[in-house]
């Protein structure tokens, strides 16, 4: 394998120091939450970021800053799902955490890569970017290793599983290998990739090669589509109820193939000057886009409240604003290089993205919380009409802030501290119809629902009282009611009780089961009586409970006995001829 030196060992290294952390990892979890996910976050970020530094990471100067950047989003992530005001943390809250952790990670990672390892030198926005696009091509090339070396994997188990081998299918699917193998395989391409600068050359010259290609397209498009709408005007545009996330892709993609083009800024003009021209004119189209699809949003929030979509939409519309304004001064500042400014005030603005992409994680920017807010802040101002204010959306499709802001305003309505008698009697009909919640809703089904019956045939163990509460909780045997019988199954002078539920043996089948006393005195499920002679193991339950009343039933000892291994007791299920 060309190219392969000593300094391999280091990248093998972090993937068996990742591979430890992956296999032990649900102990981890167990011990501590917050420690579980810090260490994930320290091998993932860290370990990555380290082989994208590859031999500049035996350089104080870069290593230092890589292992401040892992501890810090380590221990942003532990607080994010762990902080005290926030233990109950949805799934939305988790993966907008993971999806800003993921891009906080590439644009830390292109910085720290491209920062000067050696004192005295300056920094540079051709490393910048040309590390930037590396990172995507080094990490993809070592996924795309992963998948084969899975596939070459399944490929040789299941072939040996034709001849009855069970061994490889057994064991390269275990944990234990796969947490340690996938991690250094991941590794090794990450250094065979680092070190290919030809073939990621080529890679991303394709890659610009298209961007020179599409550009003048969607210039062609931003143009059409922004002379226009003079014409047809902006009610069309407001009335799609789509527009926003349309106009924010037009207006990012043109952003991403200008950058595409532009490239590190000294390379020659890329198109005649009539064609440059154009594309010039079409940037000044950006801030136009991004503003439409920033009003756009807005009235959508004048209209129905903020909620966290058009939270993030509002955002992202002024971060392409704010690129789409850097992009025009870069035309308009006629420097000898194309839009040369741009070497300015990209770092800045993908900084600025980072410095938002925190905020949104804490309770300064945080989405459901300022949604929440707003929601009951136009309700006690009058903007929203308390007969048509959305209680269910407030009480459960904003998480935990949403259920804390339900819970408050509740109590001022109740306490009438809020509104107007008239506004109150609306909101509290409004609130009133919420659906319940599916724990409360249960609740509210059993309590309404009639008591299962149970009927005892002959007489009551001790703590026989205890089976009807049991028969009140969900997926109880007794849901439908039951027929219970005490009788002593492994002859050791106490009873055991043979639950056998009221339903038809062919419809809504629940099967008998078995109760015995534990140590503590409480009578504890041991598992259900099964028909050995049907290959279901169902019972005829109707006909079970008819022969116990009629006495037509009788204990019989086990023709087979079980047997007893090392950790593994067992049963022999027989069928008779």
């Amino acid at each position: 394998m060309p190219g392969l030196n000593r300094f391999l060992g280091f990248y093998l290294l972090i993937g068996l120091l990742q591979g430890v952390v992956f296999n032990y990892a649900d102990r981890f979890f167990n011990s501590n939450q917050a420690l579980f996910t810090g260490v994930m976050v320290v091998a993932l970020v860290g370990g990555t970021t380290l082989q994208l530094l590859g031999e500049k990471a035996r350089q104080w100067r870069a290593l230092l800053p890589t292992l401040a950047f892992t501890l810090l989003m380590s221990g942003m992530t532990a607080w994010v799902f762990y902080r005290e005001e926030h233990l109950l943390i949805s799934r939305r809250e988790v993966d907008a955490w993971c999806l800003s952790l993921v891009l906080l990670s590439y644009i830390g990672a292109s910085f720290l890569c491209a920062w000067p390892a050696a004192k005295g030198q300056r920094w540079r926005y051709e490393n910048l970017f040309q590390q930037a696009w590396n990172s995507v091509f080094i990490v993809l090339y070592a996924l795309m290793l992963v998948g084969l070396f899975l596939l070459l994997l399944k490929l040789w188990s299941r072939l040996f599983l034709m001849l009855g081998i069970e061994f490889f299918e057994l064991h390269f699917w275990s944990q234990t290998f796969m947490c340690f193998s996938v991690p250094l395989v991941f590794a090794l391409g990450m250094y065979m990739a680092g070190r290919s600068e030809k073939v990621i050359g080529q890679m991303r010259g394709m890659l610009f090669g298209a961007c020179g290609l599409l550009l003048p397209l969607i210039a062609l498009i931003s143009v059409l589509f922004t002379l226009t709408l003079p014409f047809t005007g902006l009610d069309r545009i407001w009335a799609t109820g789509y527009s926003t996330p349309i106009l924010l892709v037009l207006a990012g993609a043109q952003l991403f193939l200008l950058n595409g083009v532009f490239q590190e800024g000294g390379q020659p003009r890329p198109y005649p000057k009539w064609l440059m021209r154009f594309v010039e004119f079409s940037v000044v189209c950006l801030p136009i886009l991004a503003a439409l699809a920033f009003y756009s949003s807005w009235l959508r929030v004048e209209q129905y409240a903020l909620s966290p979509q058009r939270f993030i939409a509002l955002a992202l519309a002024l971060l392409c604003s704010l690129y789409g304004l850097a992009a025009v001064w870069a035309v308009a500042l006629r420097s000898p290089a194309w839009l040369s400014n741009l070497r300015v005030t990209n770092p800045v603005l993908a900084l600025l993205f980072c410095v938002l992409l925190v905020l949104v994680n804490t309770p300064v920017l945080n989405p459901i919380r300022l949604s929440a807010d707003d929601q009951v802040r136009r309700l006690l101002d009058g903007r929203t009409n308390p007969e048509a204010f959305d209680a269910h959306y407030l009480r459960f499709g904003l998480g935990k802030a949403g259920e804390q802001a339900y819970a408050q305003l509740q109590m001022d309505v109740d306490q009438e501290r809020i509104l107007n008698p008239e506004s109150r009697r609306a909101l509290r009909e409004r609130m009133d119809d919420t659906s319940l919640s599916f724990d409360e809703q249960l609740a509210k089904e059993r309590a309404l629902a009639p008591k299962p019956e149970l009927e005892w045939i002959g007489p009551k163990p001790k703590g026989s009282e205890q089976f009807v509460d049991m028969s009140e909780i969900a997926d109880s045997p007794c849901e439908s009611g039951c027929v219970l019988w005490a009788v002593d199954l492994d002859a050791d002078g106490q009873s055991e009780v043979l639950v056998v539920p009221l339903t038809s043996f062919r419809n809504e089948y629940k099967g008998p089961r078995i109760y015995a006393l534990d140590e503590k005195g409480q009578w504890d499920d041991r598992g259900p009586l099964l028909w050995t002679q049907l290959p279901s193991g169902h019972v005829d339950t109707e006909m079970l409970i008819h022969d116990i009343r009629e006495g037509n039933i009788a204990l019989v000892k086990p023709r087979y006995r079980q047997l007893q291994t090392r950790d593994m007791l067992l049963t022999p299920v027989i069928r008779e001829p």
